[in-house]
């Protein structure tokens, strides 16, 4: 079950890349992504809702989206076990939708802290990457450009092999003005 569960989120990361054939660097992150995932056996999976009031596309503001994020620790990596800096590190791939038309994913690597508030756990992390708008974003279409974000993070329920949180986070994506603001759900594998 474990295994198959692996397989089908890769499967599915790398279907969703593969479909965009001109664009290698989607396609290196994602192969990329599923091997450390599967070397890691623990993966994060975050659906959000977006909020952009800065971003226009094709001339049309409108502010709403969504996205999924899936997220591996670098610390499982046998070389990197001992390194206290890659204990607080992330490596993160996301698909965002906005502005009910244009599609972008993002390739980034984070770092995380964890700070104790009114008895509960919260983890605070920042990250910093490459952002591709692939589709619906017009002339922004296939630009490289960079990300940069800080959010917030607490889990609200954990299980055997996870936890079920809450996270809250901004960012700022190069080829456009304004931040993008994400809120929702995530759910925390290990396997």
């Amino acid at each position: 079950m474990k295994t198959l569960l692996a397989l089908i989120v890769s499967l599915g990361l790398c279907s969703a890349a593969f479909a965009q054939d001109t664009n290698a660097v989607i396609k290196s992150s994602v192969i990329s992504f599923a091997q450390l995932t599967a070397t890691n056996r623990n993966l994060t999976i975050a659906a959000y809702p977006s909020y952009a009031p800065g971003i226009v596309v094709n001339g049309k503001k409108d502010p709403f989206g969504m996205g999924v994020a899936f997220l591996t620790p670098v610390s499982t990596i046998d070389a990197l076990q001992a390194n206290p800096i890659a204990q607080h590190t992330f490596v993160l791939l996301r698909l965002d939708y906005m502005a009910h038309q244009a599609y972008a994913t993002t390739g980034t690597v984070g770092v995380k802290g964890d700070v104790q508030l009114w008895g509960h756990n919260f983890t605070g992390f920042g990250y910093a990457g490459a952002n591709v708008p692939f589709s619906g974003f017009g002339v922004h279409n296939g630009d490289l450009g960079a990300v940069t974000g800080v959010g917030l993070y607490t889990d609200i329920y954990r299980f055997t092999h996870g936890a079920l949180g809450l996270q809250l986070s901004a960012e700022k994506w190069t080829q456009f003005s304004g931040e993008v603001f994400h809120g929702g759900p995530v759910l925390n594998i290990s396997f």
